[in-house]
């Protein structure tokens, strides 16, 4: 097919997606993914095209008047024919255009930094969660009463209690004669004792090497619980109704979510949405936080999962929504079919997915090694005195027990003999009163 009629395409000026340079013949060199697709469909059909970006600078949102902004804008007034600029297919949005067949399904996803810090300070207890030390000290106090009952009185409770602590820590169990004859019962605790102290051991073997980092947000949930806080902020493309549309979802915490980013006016750019939006920011407080970025995934998988950033950005696998992102005609246009045949082979081709791979690669080369390495996380996993802060505390907390009752043993006798001497001294002086009288 082949027509005269020159097309408008409306898009934004957006890196590694759509980027538009001027050149001396003074049709614009055009790179990136949806560039790259669009030149590819043109190609085929034949046809002569302008490139328009909106004033605005927006995606396109509806107004309380009904008209759009936008790239929906230019569809929706008839200013341009073609719009692509990673455009959701919505109600809303297919009432005002119309679309072509999906060329990226995908949804609502969120990404951030992964944080350095960790907890140093009593880490070795997060070797057992919450329930598994309160069952252990359950078993531990339910089998000192029981031995207590059963050596009737011969032992105290805290002797009982010392004896069984220490052989959870490898030491010899010795009780008196009579607990042979529950051995069920002894051999029972031995096996539990076993058991118990080689599995912390193992794992804080394991922690020893290396150091684990403090629990992640995962989830939309932990997101919003997160950002209710303080600890995280959470940020949307500026000019699309991801906001509101959260705000208008049946979970609390998604409402919740939503309402937080329109006070707050989380938003970024498009632009800086594809180039890179997980900047370390800090608050007017001076406290940092955890920026975390909403969007679609297939471009934080663009910029971050390629190089070192692999381990350094958490890419959520939670979603709030899905959808499809397709080509945005004008009503009335001519030749959707024929645009939509050629998204079909192309995307049958594999070919969209090299242009993704393509843009990934690019990015990744064209950065140096400063830039590489903004994105700080703790990459050296060698034991420093950090990761041995609550070692050295409960040492120094033993020793400083251990000091003070050394010191009441060495005295103690003195204290004794000073106190049978004076009390000796308070009878003679009495009797001596007394012979007086």
């Amino acid at each position: 097919m082949r027509t005269e009629k020159k097309w408008i395409i409306s898009t934004l000026n957006r890196s590694r997606l759509f980027e538009i340079f001027p050149s001396s013949d003074g049709k614009p060199k055009l790179y990136g993914m949806e560039a790259e697709l669009i030149k590819t469909i043109m190609a085929k059909i034949g046809v002569d095209y302008e490139i328009v970006t909106p004033q605005d600078g927006q995606y396109g949102i509806q107004l309380s008047s009904g008209n759009w902004t936008g790239v929906m804008g230019m569809l929706y007034k008839g200013e341009a024919d073609i719009g692509i600029a990673n455009l959701g297919i919505f109600e809303d949005r297919f009432r005002a255009v119309d679309f072509s067949s999906s060329y990226i399904s995908d949804g609502l996803y969120f990404s951030y930094v992964k944080s350095a810090n960790r907890e140093q300070l009593f880490s070795f207890l997060r070797m057992f969660d919450f329930s598994t030390w309160m069952c252990f000290l359950a078993s531990f106090l339910l089998a000192s009463v029981v031995i207590l009952i059963i050596l009737k009185d011969q032992e105290t409770i805290f002797s009982i209690m010392l004896y069984l602590f220490g052989s959870f820590l490898g030491q010899t169990l010795m009780f008196h004669r009579q607990i042979n004859e529950w051995k069920v019962i002894f051999l029972s605790w031995m096996l539990f004792a076993f058991i118990m102290s080689s599995v912390y051991s193992g794992a804080l073997s394991s922690f020893l090497v290396l150091p684990s980092e403090g629990k992640s947000v995962e989830t939309f949930r932990e997101l919003s619980e997160a950002v209710a806080k303080g600890s995280h902020r959470a940020y949307t493309l500026k000019g699309t109704n991801h906001a509101s549309f959260l705000r208008h979802y049946p979970e609390h915490y998604l409402q919740s979510l939503g309402k937080m980013i329109e006070e707050n006016d989380w938003h970024i750019t498009a632009d800086e949405m594809t180039q890179d939006p997980l900047k370390n920011k800090y608050s007017p407080d001076g406290k940092p936080k955890i920026d975390a970025v909403l969007g679609a995934k297939y471009i934080f998988k663009m910029l971050y999962e390629v190089g070192d950033f692999k381990s350094k950005v958490f890419i959520s696998n939670d979603r709030c929504s899905s959808g499809s992102i397709g080509i945005a005609f004008r009503k009335g246009f001519c030749c959707a079919s024929e645009v939509n045949k050629y998204i079909s082979r192309i995307l049958q081709a594999g070919i969209f997915d090299k242009f993704l791979k393509d843009e990934s690669l690019k990015y990744w080369f064209s950065l140096s090694n400063e830039e590489r390495n903004v994105v700080e996380i703790a990459e050296d996993r060698t034991l420093t005195i950090r990761d041995f802060t609550d070692a050295f505390l409960l040492f120094s907390a033993g020793l400083l027990v251990s000091c003070s009752v050394f010191v009441i043993e060495f005295f103690s006798p003195c204290f004794k003999r000073w106190y049978i001497r004076l009390r000796h001294r308070k009878f003679w002086l009495n009797f001596f009163l007394k012979s007086k009288k």
